[in-house]
């Protein structure tokens, strides 16, 4: 009778000790201004993948609520009136997004002469190994290569890369003339507004929100983050669009409701 009641015991540990090790760890200031959620990949990694809404928009919570997922959080840009993503999803191998949905975006980037630059916006990739299902996550530019023995999985774009490299220029965030003065700003990159970031370190994705109580530009983002010397971090779409969902928290930055997006970051059940 000991060694049943034992056993029954020992399986509900180690159920809970499971159950335990894939809760996300989630710090956030008493204000509720400034949230880090640290997902650990080894746990969460095959689950993790880019969403998007097949027809309209969607806020976060619908997407969470519908789909029953762990996690939702907002990802790249898209048009507002056209319901189009303009940055470029991936999904199972599949491109489910590009910034050529809207051929006016493109046609005015021609003439501003910013077209290779907001194609290469960085980018959340998730490789996959050609012969394991060994997962690599990476924050890298669109035209950058895959790495050897690895195909392109997933991927979710947005920008700018904020680090190892501050590319608001380089990926056509903004656009100075020849004394310094920014003539050209997109996604508000030089203004404080609530922003939604992905960072890599070591063997976890972190997911941080700024939120619309403390507004940042995307250079005061590269400072406040330097402390956790993080190995790679990248924004996705802020301002208005940043919103989540995860359990009983849940995160909106437009007049106290989620703004309808096109494209999110998940993990499923």
């Amino acid at each position: 009778m000991f060694k049943k009641i034992f056993l029954v015991f020992t399986i509900f540990l180690l159920a809970t000790a499971a159950y335990a090790q894939e809760e996300i760890d989630v710090k956030y200031d008493k204000k509720g201004k400034f949230y880090v959620y640290k997902i650990d990949l080894k746990e969460f990694g095959q689950r993790i993948r880019p969403y998007i809404v097949q027809d309209g928009l969607k806020t976060a919570r619908e997407v969470f609520k519908e789909n029953n997922f762990d996690f939702v959080v907002n990802g790249g840009f898209f048009d507002p009136n056209t319901a189009k993503s303009v940055s470029y999803v991936m999904i199972d191998k599949k491109m489910v997004g590009t910034p050529f949905e809207s051929i006016e975006m493109i046609e005015k980037l021609s003439e501003e002469n910013r077209v290779e630059n907001v194609l290469n916006r960085c980018e959340l990739r998730i490789y996959k190994h050609n012969l394991t299902d060994f997962l690599k996550f990476d924050i890298a530019h669109h035209f950058d290569p895959v790495p050897k023995n690895y195909y392109l999985a997933h991927s979710l774009g947005g920008g700018p890369m904020i680090y190892p490299e501050m590319a608001i220029e380089k990926e056509g965030f903004v656009k100075y003339d020849e004394t310094g003065h920014p003539i050209i700003q997109s996604a508000h990159v030089l203004k404080r507004r609530a922003r939604t970031i992905v960072a890599l370190k070591d063997d976890y994705l972190y997911v941080i929100i700024f939120s619309n109580f403390a507004p940042a530009t995307i250079s005061e983002v590269g400072k406040k983050l330097e402390k956790y010397h993080f190995e790679k971090i990248m924004a996705f779409d802020g301002g208005p669009s940043t919103s989540l969902n995860y359990e009983d928290n849940e995160i909106f930055s437009s007049n106290n409701e989620q703004r309808k997006v096109k494209s999110f970051l998940i993990i499923q059940k």
